[in-house]
């Protein structure tokens, strides 16, 4: 009798450790998924509000010295490579990074600008007036050339669209989401 509640013990210890682990691997991963999004989000955000220099600073290079092993470098290792130096107040640090390899920006301003144009292409197939003003409020804010600050641009938007300037950030983020998670760009 003695070695059957024994091994009770035992078994009912090691359905509840496996359970246990089994939901912390659960859990792991699932912030895991969260940090991915966030640091996707934070990267789609920070290229986006540096577009305009970083355009500019494409457009008007006078030379370009390449790295070989920059040139094998995808758009989403330069944003990994980016996300080591994330947190508060090191955006500045990522953004000059970027700026000290000319063909990183050139790799980067492509992909980023093949993300707008994919968000463009769905804004316009999904035939939804709303779906098009958060393309306009995404260039109005992030990519036509303008010297107003983006407090003034989000006021001239919420006027033309009738709207709260808290409506107009919304849209900004939702917008910055389906650039972020491509996936999401579908009717």
């Amino acid at each position: 009798m003695y070695k059957r509640q024994v091994q009770k013990i035992i078994s009912e210890t090691a359905e509840a450790t496996a359970k246990a682990i089994y939901n912390k691997i659960q859990l792991d991963a699932k912030k895991a998924k969260a940090e991915a999004v966030s640091k996707k989000l934070y990267n789609t955000r920070l290229l986006l509000q540096n577009y305009r220099l970083f355009k500019q600073y494409v457009e008007n290079a006078v030379f370009d010295l390449v790295r070989l092993d920059e040139e094998q470098e995808t758009p989403l290792e330069i944003l990994d490579a980016m996300w080591q130096s994330y947190g508060p107040g090191k955006s500045e640090i990522a953004v000059e990074s970027i700026k000290m390899s000319m063909t990183r920006t050139k790799i980067i301003m492509a992909h980023v600008d093949e993300m707008i144009g994919l968000y463009e292409a769905y804004c316009y197939r999904s035939g939804k007036d709303e779906n098009m003003r958060r393309l306009d409020v995404l260039k109005s804010m992030y990519i036509t050339e303008t010297d107003k600050t983006a407090g003034e641009i989000a006021a001239d938007l919420a006027d033309k669209y009738y709207m709260d300037v808290r409506s107009i950030y919304r849209d900004v983020n939702l917008s910055l989401i389906h650039i972020s998670e491509p996936t999401r760009l579908q009717l």
